[in-house]
């Protein structure tokens, strides 16, 4: 990858990390890389050039293509902006559609990568113009280690969410096995199968923080339970692959027993609070990526939230410190992931 590419993935991998954009695919354009993010009724859209071939799309296609996402994404009005990173003297060609229309803004700037200028009409785009400048240093950009834009910000819908079918498996069998213990709603053999009961954790039964997440009180319970869990599992698990899924739902129960430890004296158990977890890193997710999760999606998750949060501030019967425990589990594991892995 020469030092242009790099520079292109580097400042791509910081705006959808810290600005919430989300790759774009260029239709007939694969050496072109393109950044988009939705804010409210705008449409925001970044076309790396790294190649003078790719002047051809600016020139015939770029403003009805730009038009063509407004409005399949039902914006408004659209800022557009075209970089051209290179060293110097590389300045490519200035006769590109540039300036204001009705509905949109066209904005042309070139960074010289060994210079660490860059010019160009950069009075509405101070943020951008530091980060650009920021990773215009030869030294930095041949210590950096690329990254596949996709994969950082993609859902696999093709993927098979084989972890959550095995926690509703699990799920399902603990239910039947106390059921045939005596009733899983019977507080004794709750107790026995490792439900939420603070006097036994104070007394050193501390894998009663994980067990709970796994039970259920009634057959009810353990419906509800697994059809959200089907629905937003399958979703979270696609999204952050397995392993990550695993230990944010991990996080997510782990949290919710604790809260419940704290602030209730109750036997409880059921996978809510880690079921709460997905929805807090489905809500992360769809912040950091807009562009992925449509703007009524991340809406409908809102809603779906405060729901639950209402029912269960109203029915005495349902431990919602646990919900608290497991959303706050959740969307904070899903952040710190994300921040690891670079996306």
């Amino acid at each position: 990858m020469n030092i242009e590419d790099r520079y292109i993935n580097a400042v791509s991998a910081r705006l959808i990390d810290s600005m919430a954009f989300s790759v774009l695919e260029v239709e007939g354009q694969q050496g072109l890389s393109a950044l988009v993010r939705r804010r409210g009724q705008n449409l925001e859209l970044i076309f790396f050039a790294g190649q003078e071939g790719l002047l051809d799309f600016f020139y015939f296609h770029q403003i009805p293509r730009v038009r063509e996402y407004m409005n399949r994404l039902r914006c408004n009005r659209a800022m557009v902006v075209n970089l051209f990173p290179g060293r110097a003297g590389s300045k490519y060609s200035p006769y590109i559609p540039q300036g204001v229309d009705d509905d949109m803004e066209v904005s042309n700037l070139w960074v010289d990568i060994e210079g660490g200028t860059v010019e160009g009409d950069t009075s509405n785009l101070k943020r951008l113009e530091v980060m650009l400048r920021e990773y215009a240093d030869i030294s930095r950009l041949e210590r950096y280690t690329p990254v596949d834009l996709k994969a950082i910000q993609r859902v696999d819908v093709d993927a098979k969410p084989i972890v959550t079918r095995w926690i509703i498996a699990i799920n399902v069998l603990m239910w039947v096995l106390m059921t045939l213990a005596g009733g899983s709603t019977n507080i004794g053999v709750l107790i026995r199968f490792g439900a939420m009961f603070s006097p036994l954790v104070l007394r050193g039964e501390y894998w009663r923080f994980v067990t709970p997440m796994f039970l259920h009180v009634g057959l009810m319970h353990l419906a509800f339970n697994s059809y959200a869990l089907y629905n937003l599992g399958g979703l979270a698990e696609r999204i952050y692959g397995r392993y990550r899924f695993i230990i944010i739902y991990g996080v997510a129960g782990v949290c919710g027993s604790f809260f419940s430890f704290l602030f209730t004296r109750a036997v409880s158990a059921g996978a809510s609070g880690a079921i709460f977890g997905l929805l807090g890193a489905l809500l992360y997710f769809g912040r950091k990526r807009p562009g992925v999760f449509r703007r009524s999606f991340t809406t409908n998750l809102v809603t779906i939230l405060l729901i639950n949060l209402f029912i269960g501030f109203s029915n005495p019967g349902i431990d919602n410190f646990a919900h608290l425990g497991g959303l706050a589990g959740g969307y904070i594991s899903a952040r710190i992931l994300l921040k690891r892995s670079g996306s």
